[in-house]
């Protein structure tokens, strides 16, 4: 839930959920604000739906909102993060809710990293003789394939893989870094125990990418000849497993696990399955890479036929296709929407009005306020993308995208969830351009934006998805869609 937290002054650190539909800030009010430039009733929060905006009260010292005064008719929208001041007192508007990726700390220098077991990633593995694979290892590693195989970007599978390796070994973290850039950046972790900042060793991780190498770096603080290393006690390593991420001769990053007890050592055995878990992983970012260039690219050629079409077109909607597939996406980012459905709706925004090309400009001029021709605009669009492999859900959710819930909109006039999610995302993100727009260019005011969501949200549940509004709303608060 959003709240208000005092940042500093005599209530620093005091939080304020935003519970009520209207709370006052000031020195005798619901968030107490101690401060002498503070009047009694100094300013507002006030929640139209999900929404969360700020209006000043007539105060005599005025507010501050990111160091710019509200006007007295100002109703501001706040957006996670927004500093409002009022005197000296900073008060800042946040959604604790939201969970921040926890980046580790890379250790610098040449540290003794202890007794080391290195495994070349050309190496053939075998049992040792007499002994049989574990039954073991064939379920997590089943499991990794499955978790590979259902994958359709690199941050939730590779979640899926650090949760996989962290249930089959003694680890008390798991930690993928992807290369991107020449940086190694963190995009998965698990652990056992939140024990604050886990600290990575830069030695290991570098030893491992420049030899291509699974490292196991074993018992340092036990071993006498490292125990009185501060980098090495600073750590707490008892054990290390890093293994990269290496397909087609590219390591796409490092899996690194982690355990500081004594008895929860990794062994050779453990190396040798984290070692499979990651050659798996890479084979599959690599495929996931591979198919989002792809999809990249074809998004590239559909925005150039649409941009050119957009500038030579009579409506001025320059731009609009662009900003429709940019809301699209940051309603995606905040709704829990499978990325595979995701990249549907994401095309869908932004190919919504392609059955306009060809069409003579003064029909589609005449198709402004008439829904029976943008209806035709619609089928015609859904037309063309059937015929390309791959696109029939795009095409089903244009289509539809000029449906609504009540029934009353077209061309098939269905009703609640016989319209696809992903026309009722596109539905809304047009809608919210074309209204915007009307008000004028971005960037645009707090109350362009609140009239229009205002409108929206009087359609909401008739017209438009009750969830994918609420979506947009959240991703405008969280400055997601930050052309608006």
């Amino acid at each position: 839930m959003p709240q208000l937290r005092v940042k500093n002054g005599p209530a620093q650190g005091k939080a304020y959920p935003l519970t009520a539909e209207v709370m006052q800030l000031g020195r005798e009010a619901e968030v107490q604000v101690l401060d002498t430039a503070a009047s009694r009733h100094h300013a507002e929060v006030f929640a139209i739906g999900d929404m969360f905006f700020i209006r000043d009260l007539g105060s005599r010292n005025g507010t501050l909102l990111n160091e710019e005064p509200l006007k007295p008719e100002d109703e501001a929208l706040l957006r996670v993060g927004d500093l409002i001041r009022i005197g000296a007192t900073q008060i800042v508007f946040e959604e604790p809710g939201t969970q921040r990726f926890e980046h580790p700390e890379f250790t610098s220098g040449e540290e003794d990293i202890g007794t080391t077991v290195e495994l070349p990633l050309d190496t053939e593995l075998r049992a040792p003789a007499g002994q049989a694979p574990a039954d073991v290892h064939y379920s997590v590693l089943f499991d990794v394939a499955k978790a590979v195989s259902q994958a359709f970007d690199v941050k939730t599978m590779m979640q899926k893989v650090c949760d996989i390796a962290l249930g089959a070994t003694p680890a008390d973290a798991a930690y993928v870094f992807i290369r991107e850039h020449d940086r190694l950046v963190p995009v998965a972790h698990a652990r056992r125990v939140e024990r604050g900042r886990l600290k990575i060793s830069s030695t290991i991780v570098r030893r491992s990418l420049q030899h291509s190498r699974a490292l196991l770096v074993s018992d340092a603080l036990s071993d006498s000849r490292f125990s009185s290393s501060a980098s090495i006690a600073m750590q707490g390593i008892r054990s290390v497993i890093c293994a990269p991420l290496l397909a087609h001769s590219k390591i796409a990053g490092v899996l690194y696990l982690h355990s500081a007890a004594l008895d929860r050592a990794f062994t050779d055995d453990h190396l040798r399955l984290v070692t499979a878990i990651s050659l798996q992983a890479a084979v599959a970012i690599a495929a996931i890479r591979a198919h989002e260039e792809s999809r990249q690219r074809l998004v590239s050629v559909f925005r150039a036929i649409l941009t050119a079409h957009e500038r030579t077109g009579a409506r001025g909607i320059e731009g609009h296709s662009d900003r429709v597939h940019a809301c699209a996406q940051a309603i995606c980012s905040v709704v829990d929407i499978p990325p595979a459905e995701a990249h549907t709706i994401e095309l869908a925004a932004l190919l919504h009005e392609i059955g306009t090309i060809g069409a003579p400009a003064a029909a589609a001029e005449r198709a402004e306020g008439r829904e029976e021709a943008r209806f035709e605009f619609a089928t015609a669009g859904a037309d063309m993308l059937r015929n390309i492999e791959g696109l029939e859900d795009v095409a089903a959710a244009i289509e539809a995208h000029l449906e609504r819930l009540d029934g009353t909109g077209g061309p098939r006039h269905l009703i609640g969830h016989q319209i696809p999610r992903a026309a009722r995302v596109v539905a809304l993100a047009d809608e919210f351009d074309s209204r915007l727009s009307s008000l004028g260019s971005a960037p645009h005011t707090s109350d362009a934006i609140k009239r229009v969501l205002v409108g929206l949200h009087e359609e909401v549940e008739t017209r438009f998805d009750p969830e994918a509004f609420k979506g947009l709303v959240v991703a405008l608060r969280s400055g997601r869609l930050p052309q608006a």
